[in-house]
C-alpha cells in the first residue's frame, strides 16, 4: 500500500522543473504555433513537422534506431519482452519470436500504398520482433476481448476487437507502451492531416482532428494511462537529430487536450503565460440563427467570451448574404468579453432559401481573428419554427400558418435509452468526406457524390436511391442516424429496410434524425430514396446495434392546441433534449418537420466554484483526489527531476486511481482558467 503526504511547495522550484523537462527543444521550434488553438493549432504544427523534415530513407531507419531505440546497447522492442537483439540482427527469414527484428509500421503501409515520407518516418516506424510484427499484419490497433492470441508472457495481444466502433481483428500493444503509440498517432494525424483521411475509416478521418472517433477515444485513454516516459524523451531528441522534426505531444503533452481533447478553445502557450484568447464562439464553427417565414425576422444570441482580454474587440459581418443579418453590437468592451457578453444576431430574409454570412471577431489582443459561419433559412408555407423563451423547464414552440387549418396538433417528446446496453457501430459513412460512392454500396437512378454536400439523390427528372452493403441487423435492437439537407426546397427522404418502407422524413432544412429500426436479418439492407425534382443531399449515415432508445411523450402530448401559432410547453427537465412536430387539423398540409430544443441548465444545480484557492488535493490510501476545482481543471504529476508521469482533465469528478510504483517525492500541479496550485506528494511503499 502507498501513502500520500501533502506539503506546500514553492512555485520557483516547480518552474525550474518545467524548464529542465523541455531543455532539449530547439529555440523557436514551436514559435509559429504559439497563441493558436484547435484546428489552427494542428495546422500550424503540421507545417512545423513537415517544413525542414528529412526523409532518412527506408534503410536509413536502421541507423536511426541505434540512438532512438537503444536500451543498454540492444534494440528496444515494444512488441515482445523476451527479445535481446543486437542492431545487426535484422530480419530475413524467421520462425519464432526472438529470431530477429524488422521495421514495424504502426500505421500499416498498405493503408497509404507504401508512399513516402510515411514509409520511412521514424515516428511511424519502430523496430519490433519480426514474428510478432507478422501476427499484427495490417490490422488496426485496438483492445481485444476475452479470446485472443499473444506473444510470450501475454505481452502483446491480437484477436477480435472489444473496442466500441472498431470491428474485426485488432492488435493490442502492452500497457506500458500504449501511450507511446497514442502519441505517435497524434503526430501522424497532425503531420499527415491532408493525407490520412483516405487511409482507414475506423482509424483516421479527413475532418479535424483527423482521427476517427472510436480510435480517438481509445488513444486518449492510452495517452492518459501511460504518461510520457524517459524513453520517449530520449527518442524525441534522437529522431530530431536524424529526421529534423520532433513529436510535439512528447514535448508538450497538454497539446493532446488542446487539439484532440476538450480544451480546443485554449491557445497553446508553452511558457505558461496567460495570453488573451476567445473561449466562445469557436473559430470555424457554424451557428444557426433560425428558420422563419421570408420577410419575417428571427433572432438568436451568441455568447462572446474570452480570457485576459485588455482591449475592445470588433465584430463584423461579410459575405453575399451579410445584409440579411444584423448585430446588436459591433464593438464589445474588454470587461464584457472577459465576463461573457450575449450578442443578439437577427436574420431577416427577403426571399425563400438558405442564407449565410461570416461573423469575424478581431482585435489587437488576439493572435488571429475568429470566424464563425451564421446560417438562416427562409420558408414559404407550413413548417415548425425554432422555439423561443427557452428556460430550464419550459419553451415556446412556434409554427407557421397552414392554409385551411382549423387547429393544430402539437407533439412533444424526448428519447430514452436508459434501459439499453452498450452501443456498437455497425456502419458509419460520412459522404462529405468521400469522392466516390463507397465499395459495397449500390445506387439506382441518380445518385452522385457532390463535393462537401455529400451524396445527392435524384435529379430534376429522375428518382435516386442508395443502398447499404448487407449488414447484420439481427438480434440486438438497432438504430439509424441520418444527417441530410434539401437541394433547394422541401423534399421527402424515404427509408426502406429489406425493401419495405419504414419511414418518410420531411427535409425542409438540414436535419439530424436518429430512429429505431425494426428487427432485421443477418444480411439486411437499408435503402434511402428521393423523388425526381425533390432532390436531397445525404451527408452522413450511422447504423448501430444496442444503445437503442424509445420516444417518450411529454405528459399531455400530443395535444390539440386550437387555431394558434405557438404554445408554451412546461414541466420539463433541465439540460434535456426535446423534440416537437406540428400537424395541421384540416387543410391539405401534412405533419411538419421535427424541431430539436435543449432546455437550459438549472441555475440552482450549478456548482458555485470560481476560485481555485478553494481547491483541495488530498489522498485516501493509494488514491489521489482533487475537490472543489473549477470545471476542466488540469492535473499534472511530475517526478522531482521534472518528468511528467500523469496528466488528466477533471470534469467535476475525483481523479481515478493512478499507481506510482517507485517511492519518492512527486509534484502535483492543478491548473484552471482561474489560476494554478502546486503541492508536494511523498509516496511511501
Amino acid at each position: 500500500m502507498k501513502k500520500f503526504l501533502l506539503y506546500s511547495f514553492s512555485w520557483l522550484l516547480f518552474t525550474g522543473m518545467l524548464s529542465l523537462h523541455a531543455q532539449e527543444i530547439p529555440t523557436g521550434y514551436y514559435d509559429k504555433a504559439i497563441g493558436k488553438s484547435g484546428k489552427a493549432l494542428q495546422e500550424a504544427l503540421s507545417t512545423i513537422l513537415n517544413n525542414g523534415a528529412k526523409d532518412v530513407g527506408y534503410d536509413g531507419l536502421y541507423s536511426v534506431y541505434r540512438t532512438s531505440d537503444n536500451r543498454n546497447g540492444k534494440v528496444w522492442d515494444m512488441y515482445s519482452d523476451i527479445t535481446d537483439f543486437s542492431f545487426s540482427n535484422t530480419c530475413g527469414n524467421y520462425k519464432n519470436e526472438g529470431d530477429c527484428y524488422n521495421r514495424e509500421h504502426s500505421v500499416p503501409q498498405s493503408w497509404f500504398n507504401e508512399a513516402r515520407p510515411m514509409k520511412s518516418d521514424a515516428w511511424l516506424v519502430y523496430p519490433t520482433d519480426g514474428k510478432i510484427n507478422g501476427y499484427r499484419s495490417n490490422n488496426p490497433f485496438g483492445e481485444v476481448g476475452s479470446k485472443y492470441s499473444s506473444s510470450a508472457n501475454g505481452f502483446s495481444k491480437w484477436g477480435t476487437s472489444a473496442t466500441p466502433g472498431i470491428t474485426g481483428t485488432v492488435f493490442e500493444p502492452n500497457d506500458m507502451y500504449k501511450g507511446d503509440f497514442a502519441r505517435a498517432y497524434f503526430y501522424i494525424a497532425t503531420r499527415y492531416a491532408d493525407k490520412c483521411g483516405n487511409w482507414q475509416s475506423q482509424v483516421f478521418s479527413s475532418s479535424f482532428p483527423h482521427l476517427a472517433k472510436p480510435t480517438l477515444d481509445m488513444m486518449l485513454r492510452w495517452h492518459q494511462k501511460d504518461a510520457v516516459s524517459e524513453k520517449e524523451i530520449v527518442r524525441n531528441d534522437a529522431v530530431y537529430n536524424e529526421q529534423r522534426n520532433r513529436n510535439p505531444f512528447i514535448d508538450y503533452p497538454e497539446l493532446v487536450d488542446l487539439i484532440f481533447g476538450d480544451r480546443t478553445d485554449e491557445p497553446f502557450n508553452p511558457d505558461g503565460s496567460e495570453h488573451p484568447y476567445l473561449i466562445s464562439p469557436l473559430s470555424g464553427s457554424t451557428i444557426n440563427i433560425g428558420t422563419t417565414l421570408f420577410n419575417h425576422s428571427v433572432s438568436n444570441n451568441i455568447l462572446i467570451q474570452g480570457k485576459n482580454i485588455e482591449n475592445d474587440l470588433t465584430l463584423t459581418l461579410s459575405g453575399t448574404d451579410a445584409t440579411l443579418f444584423s448585430l446588436s453590437e459591433t464593438i464589445v468592451s474588454a470587461s464584457d468579453i472577459n465576463d461573457g457578453k450575449q450578442i443578439t444576431v437577427t436574420y431577416l430574409p427577403t426571399e425563400v432559401g438558405l442564407n449565410n454570412a461570416t461573423l469575424t471577431i478581431s482585435g489587437k489582443d488576439l493572435a488571429y481573428s475568429t470566424q464563425v459561419t451564421l446560417t438562416g433559412k427562409a420558408i414559404d408555407g407550413f413548417a415548425a419554427l425554432d422555439p423561443i423563451n427557452i428556460t430550464s423547464n419550459s419553451f415556446t414552440a412556434q409554427w407557421s400558418a397552414a392554409n385551411g387549418a382549423t387547429g393544430y396538433l402539437l407533439d412533444v417528446y424526448y428519447l430514452d435509452n436508459t434501459s439499453s446496453g452498450e452501443e456498437v457501430t455497425v456502419l458509419n459513412t460520412n459522404f462529405k468526406e468521400l469522392t466516390q460512392i463507397p465499395k459495397g454500396w449500390e445506387t439506382s437512378g441518380f445518385a452522385a457524390i457532390e463535393g462537401d454536400n455529400g451524396v445527392r439523390l435524384a435529379s430534376g427528372s429522375r428518382d435516386g436511391s442508395i443502398s447499404t452493403p448487407a449488414l447484420d441487423l439481427s438480434g440486438n435492437e438497432t438504430s439509424l442516424y441520418i444527417k441530410a439537407s434539401p437541394y433547394k426546397g422541401a423534399a421527402s427522404l424515404y427509408i426502406y429496410l429489406d425493401g419495405k418502407k419504414i419511414d418518410e422524413l420531411n427535409v425542409s432544412s438540414q436535419i439530424e434524425k436518429k430512429m429505431p429500426l425494426p428487427a432485421g436479418t443477418p444480411s439486411s439492407v437499408i435503402k434511402l430514396e428521393a423523388s425526381s425534382d425533390k432532390r436531397i443531399y445525404v451527408e452522413e449515415i450511422i447504423i448501430s446495434k444496442g444503445g437503442g432508445y424509445k420516444e417518450v411523450r411529454v405528459n399531455g402530448y400530443p395535444k390539440q392546441v386550437g387555431n394558434t401559432l405557438s404554445e408554451t410547453v412546461t414541466g420539463l427537465t433541465p439540460s434535456t433534449e426535446y423534440y416537437y412536430t406540428v400537424t395541421p387539423i384540416g387543410g391539405t398540409a401534412s405533419k411538419s418537420n421535427e424541431i430539436k430544443v435543449t432546455t437550459s441548465d438549472d441555475p440552482a444545480a450549478l456548482p458555485d466554484i470560481t476560485d481555485i484557492s478553494y481547491s483541495v488535493i488530498y489522498s485516501n490510501t493509494n488514491r489521489l483526489y482533487v475537490s472543489n476545482a473549477p470545471a476542466n481543471t488540469k492535473v499534472y504529476v511530475f517526478t522531482i527531476d521534472g518528468q511528467l508521469i500523469l496528466e488528466r482533465t477533471l470534469h467535476d469528478e475525483n481523479l481515478e486511481e493512478y499507481t506510482i510504483d517507485t517511492a519518492g517525492v512527486y509534484i502535483v500541479k492543478i491548473v484552471s482558467p482561474q489560476g494554478s496550485k502546486s503541492n508536494k506528494v511523498i509516496i511511501e511503499n
